[in-house]
């Protein structure tokens, strides 16, 4: 239906969407709806492409055009996540991204020449296509299991829509001529959308786009196929590197990380010649063959044949990947402040200051409580239940279940009845280190402890969950608000944390000689973090993630030497009062 009044027009038009449904407008301002409806309009203004809502997440794209009629601005909002296509970049609430690029909701990646955003929420993707100039084509695409849903498309405009008209074919639309062999079955509306989309000083990349939509519903097995470059004044995209180009390929090259790539769909794309990959390793897009791939470690390259040693493992690198020896040192669940790396290898952030399972099995539990004041722990608690009496430890005691002893000034150990090792350091300030035996199976923060990284946000009603905050706050004890954290406390803070945690990543600094063993970006930005939370002195909490890392170090068999001199962290090395408590419940 359309409705037109003065200077304005909206177009609307709702249908119920199958099984591999598309929707997208390429050209100059050609729109195929999903039910097939074909029409041009010719505007610069902005407007909806598609809008909808589905099991409670709400979806809009928006498209813009300039008068090349190039798209120069397309927004997609997806369950409150805005994704901006504008000036040949990608951003994603405000910051500008590098592919690939992992959230939460969603997953936006090459894809053959185009780029796709992949709903991590919703069962559908946007594909797009970046020419020079803008964006000339764009799709939405549906995929199972999703049956049907109900879609609005609404084409918004502050002015009137005018459609141009031409009286003849011009030479931009002869090779419609060639598309009558296909016996396409909507070849007189195509045609009338050549004469629209080919408007005078379109861009020639719009016109392009158009052309290769009829050239690919006629198929590569038409004289259409082979011919339409040579006809027309467009050219094959280029490839980065030493990639070349070509019209049906799989939509992802073989690279050194992923040398066999599982690519059903066959699309435009880059690929290396045939017994090389890409060497994804380096910026340059070169090819280079399987055994000559490089590995990485701690953001360092390494050449084939080139190794790395540590405490607890060996490890050479070989056809871009690492072969080591079997782990000698086991695995642990760390948790150092709002910072927790589960069993598997997982790290995310806890998102309040509550009480919260660390860890638990069929006959005991972790729990740690925060301080109201700043992210640290204040107290940990292990439960064992054991022949129908329940016994709570607070660190320092000693009980048939658990042995309390002092490790060292700053640690307390806590070995239990059934495997379990605790590892506290108490000062300055309070922070767990797990080790299980390797039959045990826990649920918790720390994770599910099976090697598998994919089900360590499991909650504590059996749900897998995407991101940090619903699986934690699944796991807190008792009444707990989650109010979002700010990012730092004040100006201070943040000036503080930029300047000194830059001691961790300095090439020259005390922490240098482990930066090959021990990766060092993630523990910085907690640093970060830590300081800007922090409310207990500035230099106390930098001195705490400084000591993270060179534990990390240690554990690895890496002496970073007297850090704490050099960073003014000696003060901070004091015994801590440990609270003994001990509780025996007899359970029903």
């Amino acid at each position: 239906t359309s409705r037109s009044s003065g200077a304005g027009m909206l177009l609307t038009s709702k249908w119920l969407v199958h099984i591999f449904n598309v929707c997208k407008t390429f050209g100059s301002g050609v729109f195929q709806t999903f039910n097939g409806t074909l029409f041009h309009v010719k505007s610069t203004c902005p407007f909806t492409l598609t809008r909808f809502t589905f099991a409670g997440v709400d979806c809009s794209i928006t498209v813009q055009r300039e008068p090349t009629g190039l798209m120069n601005r397309v927004v997609i909002l997806v369950n409150k996540v805005t994704t901006i296509l504008q000036n040949g970049v990608v951003s994603v609430e405000g910051n500008r991204i590098t592919l690939p690029f992992d959230h939460t909701y969603q997953h936006v990646y090459q894809y053959g020449i185009y780029i796709m955003l992949k709903s991590k929420v919703l069962p559908f993707s946007v594909t797009w296509l970046s020419s020079s100039g803008g964006i000339s084509s764009i799709s939405v695409s549906w995929q199972p299991p999703l049956q049907t849903v109900k879609l609005d498309l609404v084409l918004s405009f502050q002015s009137k829509v005018r459609y141009d008209t031409f009286l003849h074919v011009t030479v931009d639309c002869e090779v419609m001529s060639y598309a009558k062999e296909c016996r396409l079955s909507k070849f007189d509306t195509y045609m009338q959308l050549c004469l629209q989309n080919m408007f005078p000083k379109v861009n020639i990349n719009a016109k392009c786009a158009f052309i290769k939509e009829i050239v690919y519903l006629c198929g590569n097995k038409t004289h259409l196929w082979s011919l339409w470059r040579k006809i027309t004044l467009c050219q094959e995209p280029s490839c980065p590197g030493d990639l070349t180009y070509q019209e049906l390929g799989p939509a992802f090259p073989p690279t050194c990380s992923n040398p066999q790539p599982n690519s059903d769909a066959l699309i435009n794309t880059c690929l290396p010649p045939a017994g090389m990959v890409v060497n994804d390793r380096a910026d340059d897009f070169r090819s280079v063959r399987v055994t000559d791939c490089p590995c990485v470690h701690g953001g360092k390259t390494y050449a084939p044949g080139q190794s790395i040693i540590s405490k607890c493992q060996s490890c050479v690198c070989k056809e871009g990947k690492w072969g080591c020896s079997p782990n000698a040192c086991p695995p642990r669940c760390i948790i150092e402040g709002q910072v927790v790396t589960t069993f598997d290898g997982k790290q995310y952030s806890l998102p309040g200051k509550c009480t919260y399972v660390a860890a638990k099995g069929l006959s005991w539990t972790v729990t740690i409580k925060f301080s109201h004041t700043d992210m640290s722990i204040e107290e940990m608690n292990l439960d064992v239940c054991h022949r129908s009496t329940l016994i709570c430890v607070w660190t320092g005691f000693l009980t048939e279940h658990a042995t309390v002893f002092w490790q060292s000034s700053m640690f307390v150990q806590v070995r239990t009845s059934f495997g379990m090792k605790m590892q506290v350091q108490v000062s300055p300030e309070i922070q767990l280190y797990l080790y299980m035996p390797p039959t045990e199976r826990t649920k918790g923060l720390c994770g599910t402890y099976n090697n598998n990284t994919e089900d360590d946000f499991t909650t504590s009603s059996g749900i897998i969950e995407n991101s940090a905050r619903p699986f934690a706050s699944s796991w807190t004890v008792g009444v707990c608000s989650l109010d979002d954290l700010p990012i730092c406390m004040n100006t201070n803070n943040e000036i503080f944390a930029e300047d000194k945690c830059a001691q961790l990543t300095n090439t020259s600094g005390v922490f240098a000689s482990c930066h090959d063993y021990v990766p060092v970006n993630t523990i910085a930005k907690a640093c970060v973090q830590r300081i800007c939370q922090c409310t207990s002195g500035l230099q106390k909490c930098l001195c705490v993630a400084l000591g993270n890392y060179a534990k990390a170090c240690a554990s690895q068999g890496i002496d970073v030497g007297d850090w704490r001199a050099a960073s003014s962290c000696s003060k901070y090395i004091s015994l801590r009062t440990i609270g003994l408590t001990l509780l025996n419940r007899t359970t029903a």
